[in-house]
C-alpha cells in the first residue's frame, strides 16, 4: 500500500486572485485537484482557465457567503439584497432547523452542478464552502445529486480540534459516511488541513505530511493572490501558494515516495 495525497484548492471562481493562484500552484507545485464555485464572480470568465489547464474539478456548491444564487432566491437563505447569508452561525441555525425552502436549496444546487457541467467540466467529486454539505437537511440532497451526475467522490472533513465545533464536524461526518455507504459513494481514508485552513506554509506543511498515512489523503488548501480586498476571512493566501510550489516541499514529497494523486485518477 501507498500513501497518496490528493491536494485539493477550494473556491477557484470565486475571483481572479484566488483562482489564478490555484492553477499556478497546479502547474507549478504540488495542487492535483480543485473545487469550483459556479456563483463566484470570476467563473464565467475563468472556466476557460480551468480546462485549459487540465486540472481536475469538482463542484464546490456555494450556497454562503453573499454569493448569488444561479436559479432565483432560496427564502430563509438570503438576505435582503437576494444574495446568500454570509454569516455561518446564522445560515447554520437556519438549515438545522429547516426554516428555510428545502425545494428551492434543491433547485439551486441542481443548477450549480448543471452549470459546471454545461461548461464541459467532468465533475469528479463534490464538496461545499464552510462544509454545509454535512448537514443533515442538505446531506440527502448531496447525495441524490451525486447519484443522478453519477459521480462517486464526497468529501468528508474531519477535525482534530477538540471542543464541540471539532465533536460536531466529526459526527456529522460519520452521519454522511453512514448514508453514502449505502449507495457506495467515496470518500479519502482521511482528510487534514482544517486547523489550518488559510493558514497553511511551508513550516505547517513540513509538519502535517511526515504523519501521512497510507491509503488516501485529502488535504484541504486555498492557494490564491491577496483576495483580502474582496473577503474579509484573514487567510493568507499567498503563503499557501508559496507553500504549495516550494521546492523544499516538492523534495520532502519525493524523497519520502507520497503518490500525488486526484479524484479522477483513482
Amino acid at each position: 500500500m501507498k500513501k497518496r495525497l490528493i491536494v485539493n484548492a477550494d473556491d477557484f471562481g470565486l475571483c481572479e486572485e484566488i483562482s489564478t493562484g490555484i492553477i499556478k500552484a497546479y502547474r507549478e507545485g504540488i495542487v492535483t485537484s480543485t473545487s469550483v464555485v459556479v456563483n463566484g464572480s470570476y467563473f464565467k470568465q475563468g472556466i476557460a482557465l480551468l480546462k485549459d489547464s487540465g486540472i481536475d474539478a469538482g463542484i464546490h456548491f456555494t450556497f454562503i457567503g453573499r454569493e448569488k444564487p444561479v436559479s432565483g432566491a432560496v427564502d430563509g437563505l438570503v438576505d435582503e439584497q437576494g444574495l446568500f447569508l454570509k454569516g455561518y452561525n446564522e445560515a447554520i441555525s437556519k438549515i438545522i432547523a429547516g426554516r428555510f425552502d428545502k425545494d428551492a436549496l434543491r433547485r439551486e444546487l441542481f443548477e450549480q452542478i448543471s452549470i459546471l457541467r454545461e461548461a464541459g467540466v467532468a465533475i469528479s467529486h463534490i464538496d461545499s464552502h464552510q462544509h454545509l454539505h454535512l448537514l443533515p437537511n442538505v446531506s440527502n440532497m448531496i447525495i441524490d445529486l451525486a447519484n443522478q451526475f453519477k459521480i462517486k467522490w464526497i468529501r468528508v472533513p474531519r477535525s482534530s480540534i477538540f471542543g464541540i465545533k471539532g465533536i460536531g464536524m466529526n459526527s456529522l461526518s460519520e452521519l454522511l459516511k453512514l448514508k453514502m455507504r449505502r449507495y457506495n459513494l467515496c470518500y479519502t481514508d482521511r482528510f487534514i488541513g482544517f486547523e489550518k485552513r488559510g493558514h497553511i506554509n511551508e513550516h505547517s506543511l513540513l509538519t502535517l505530511l511526515p504523519d501521512l498515512k497510507y491509503g488516501t489523503t485529502e488535504l484541504m488548501v486555498h492557494p490564491g493572490y491577496n483576495a483580502s480586498k474582496r473577503y474579509d476571512w484573514k487567510y493568507d493566501w499567498e503563503d499557501e501558494l508559496k507553500a504549495l510550489t516550494s521546492e523544499a516541499i516538492k523534495a520532502f514529497i519525493k524523497e519520502n515516495e507520497i503518490v500525488l494523486t486526484s479524484f479522477k485518477e483513482i
